[in-house]
């Protein structure tokens, strides 16, 4: 299956966001919710901002935590800029996304597309990895659910497989695939990458991204620090080729 960077990043390249804004704009309404979060839950975010290819702007966010610290925004070829952050076990692009595409009156996405590894127990240190595939599109005005205009999502849990569509139907979907009797098939991979193509989001090319990036990194968080991985102790607990 094609995966982003050949899954070289795994875990931090599960799940994407995007936001329909040009990255200069993009970037400081980040900043300064960043700031506006700093003066609520009295913490501080180190802002940098850097220019680099994707792989590159992808290991600024080491060490993987729980929970996350760090956010890193990249420039695309495209009219959306894309964010990632370093959350190891839950890992919240929506939220930035859900906020900022309303603030700035534009579309925002993000992604998921993870492999099912919950079966696997070889690896005592493993990171138990639910099988997902989402695709959730907000827009810039309120609607039944916050800002969020379409999610479409097979995803895997203990209670087993299940798909869900809620919200406006897009033109692009292949709506006939959701009544396939198994569940996996109702949206897979290649559908997520087709729908993202139809919005102007290359999801899988590496040379899509890369250029202007800013990263945030909230330095004196109050309470207990979890877990922290550098990014290829993660990837080898995910078992990504087990």
């Amino acid at each position: 299956m094609k995966a982003l960077l050949d899954n070289r990043f795994v875990p931090l390249t599960f799940s994407l966001g995007f936001v329909e804004s040009p990255f200069a704009l993009f970037s400081e309404a980040f900043a300064s919710w960043q700031i506006n979060l700093d003066t609520k839950f009295k913490t501080k975010t180190d802002i940098i901002r850097f220019a680099a290819p994707l792989a590159e702007a992808l290991k600024s966010l080491e060490p993987l935590t729980t929970p996350l610290d760090r956010y890193v925004l990249i420039e695309t070829r495209s009219n959306w800029t894309s964010i990632f952050s370093n959350g190891l076990r839950v890992n919240d692009v929506a939220s930035p996304v859900g906020y900022l595409s309303g603030l700035l009156h534009c579309r925002g996405l993000t992604t998921s597309s993870v492999p099912d590894r919950s079966e696997l127990h070889a690896n005592k240190n493993a990171i138990r990895i639910y099988g997902a595939v989402t695709f959730t599109l907000y827009g810039p005005e309120k609607t039944d659910w916050l800002n969020r205009i379409r999610r479409v999502s097979v995803t895997n849990d203990v209670s087993g497989w299940e798909f869900a569509a809620e919200g406006e139907v897009q033109p692009y979907e292949q709506v006939e695939n959701y009544a396939r009797r198994k569940v996996v098939e109702r949206f897979t991979p290649g559908m997520l990458e087709s729908y993202c193509r139809a919005l102007g989001i290359d999801l899988l090319e590496e040379t899509f991204y890369g250029g202007r990036c800013l990263m945030s990194h909230v330095t004196n968080r109050l309470g207990p620090s979890g877990l922290s991985m550098s990014i290829a102790d993660a990837r080898s607990c995910v078992n990504i080729h087990g």
